[in-house]
């Protein structure tokens, strides 16, 4: 199966899947994607924007994970916060697919 694993990380879900599929991974900071590929030698590593590689690559995998970080504990969510004075974040501007 091809699986690709979007704001892949260090690979915390990762070690769960085992070695048996093709997994590509999508790290946008390349100092991640370093350590990513250390604990995964045999995946690749793409360094680029996930959602741009998802939209550009989808048809391409069986599968698709997507982990993206944690809007709650985001600098996007304390700076909408704060332009909206303090006000709960439109998640659907994290919505495009």
């Amino acid at each position: 199966m091809k699986i690709l694993n979007l704001y892949a990380g260090i690979g915390g879900n990762r070690k769960n899947w085992g070695d048996q599929d093709e997994i590509t991974a999508i790290e946008f900071n390349p100092k991640i994607a370093t350590i990513y590929q250390d604990f995964f030698p045999n995946d690749k590593v793409i360094v680029a924007d996930a959602h741009q590689y998802l939209l550009e690559h989808f048809s391409e995998f069986d599968f698709i994970w997507s982990s993206p970080p944690c809007q709650t504990h985001s600098q996007i969510r304390f700076i909408a916060t704060r332009k909206a004075g303090g006000g709960r974040l439109d998640k659907s501007q994290f919505i495009q697919i």
